[in-house]
């Protein structure tokens, strides 16, 4: 299989994720000259429905760098980018669960640690996809350095411990889930994908 047509079908299961996102963003209109006030009452479905977005917004931008990366693709490859691809579509409806339930005292709890290992197992996929592209030489472009790009490594699995603690977190605080989500989001936005290209030999 051609890395391109595996690239085209990953992004377009990143938009799907994407765009479901936002049907899950319903008004509760009980009444004639009630829609401000039903508005302000879907403040938590907004929130998560940010959260999300901007987390499946960056993983696109992450995803598409590692594949500028790779040269070749393998099974195993494959079928890890498949995982990955099946945990984010799941996205949308723990999206909807969180954005519905946050503020129900019963069920908060549940819905936040139900988001939280959502995005863990996100995380999950996303780290072993590079981990197993360093491990097979073979895979990567002859410009990556494996040296540096595993140096590298440990920086960007700062997502997935927090997102692994956010799944406590929500038995505590499950408005605090969606903060650390979105925040998050917004440390990868900044933290991009380190050069990993060989150094040419300095001349002496």
């Amino acid at each position: 299989m051609s890395k391109g047509r595996v690239e085209a079908f990953s992004d377009g299961v990143f938009a799907v994720a994407a765009t479901l996102l936002i049907f899950n963003v319903q008004i509760d209109k009980t009444a004639a000259g009630g829609l401000l006030t039903a508005l302000l009452a879907a403040w938590p479905k907004y929130a998560a429905y940010v959260a999300s977005f901007l987390t499946i917004g960056v993983m696109w931008v992450n995803h598409h760098g590692m594949f500028e990366r790779i040269a070749r693709l393998d099974r195993g490859l494959l079928f890890i980018n498949l995982l990955l691809l099946m945990a984010i579509v799941f996205l949308p409806f723990s999206t909807e669960q969180l954005g519905s339930n946050i503020l129900v005292p019963r069920d908060a709890s549940t819905a936040a640690s139900l988001y939280a290992l959502n995005a863990s197992v996100i995380a999950v996929f996303f780290s072993a996809l590079w981990t197993y592209t360093l491990t097979h030489p073979a895979l990567l472009t002859p410009d990556v350095d494996r040296e540096v790009a595993l140096r590298s490594w440990p920086r960007f699995s700062v997502g997935l411990v927090a997102y692994l603690a956010c799944i406590p977190l929500g038995q505590v605080s499950p408005i605090a889930v969606v903060i650390v989500c979105a925040a998050l989001a917004v440390y990868y936005v900044f933290e991009r994908l380190p050069d990993i290209s060989r150094q040419p030999a300095r001349q002496h």
